[in-house]
């Protein structure tokens, strides 16, 4: 991702750089800067417009880079879910918000840590669902859950928990 306006450590520089460039009352480069972090531009006219003080929140700002990591590495089916479950964890925590935001961390990490988990635990699946579904029996899949992908991204984005 290109970054014209540089990489933000933290919701608050975010927040500074719109305002410098709300104060010289320069628009495009505002919409720039919102569209640069995944910020929607009916968000950026709703701070220009003074309805919010400013331009992202931390859960704005978390669920915008996530998009954009989303987009960058065309996330699909289960992949796309768990990137969802992760933005889902934002909604809960404002911690894992600013954990998302940072520079440093980053979706792939997390996902490639979940697929390194669900090789590692395969399970066999039931002789019925093999049957019904025609694929050979004693087939096994690889299983990353809920509970162990949210363990994964705490780990990963707060340091809580033990390590992925």
């Amino acid at each position: 991702m290109e970054h014209k306006f540089g990489i933000f450590h933290t919701v608050e520089e975010l927040n500074r750089a719109a305002a410098a460039q709300k104060a010289q009352g320069d628009i495009e480069a505002l919409e720039a800067l919102a569209a640069e972090n995944g910020i929607e531009w009916d968000d950026a006219e709703d701070y220009l417009e003074g309805m919010t003080e400013e331009l992202a929140t931390p859960l704005m700002a978390a669920l915008g880079k996530l998009e954009l990591e989303e987009k960058e590495l065309e996330l699909e089916s289960q992949l796309k879910d768990w990137k969802d479950f992760i933005a889902l964890l934002c909604t809960e925590d404002i911690e894992m918000c600013h954990g998302v935001f940072r520079p440093d961390r980053h979706l792939e990490d997390v996902l490639a840590e979940g697929l390194k988990y669900a090789s590692k635990h395969r399970i066999s699946l039931p002789a019925v669902l093999t049957k019904k579904a025609g694929i050979p029996a004693g087939s096994a899949i690889g299983m990353t859950g809920r509970d162990e992908l949210r363990r994964i991204a705490q780990m990963y984005y707060l340091g809580k928990g033990e390590e992925i």
